[in-house]
């Protein structure tokens, strides 16, 4: 999925996907009962990649 919108996950206390010029643009915290998917609002792309992360962590 990174791929798909030209950014690189860089792993700590949780996923982040951030742009080549090491921009974050999201953020994935998924260790509790609920996912919480944080995204830059500048991000044009935000839209479909809130689309695509929900997509990806469907069970």
């Amino acid at each position: 999925m990174a791929e798909r919108f030209g950014t690189y996950v860089e792993y700590g206390a949780y996923p982040h996907l951030k742009l080549p010029d090491d921009t974050e643009i999201a953020a994935v915290q998924d260790w509790t009962n609920a996912t919480l998917v944080f995204l830059r609002p500048s991000y044009e792309g935000k839209e479909a990649l809130i689309e695509a992360v929900a997509q990806a962590l469907k069970p």
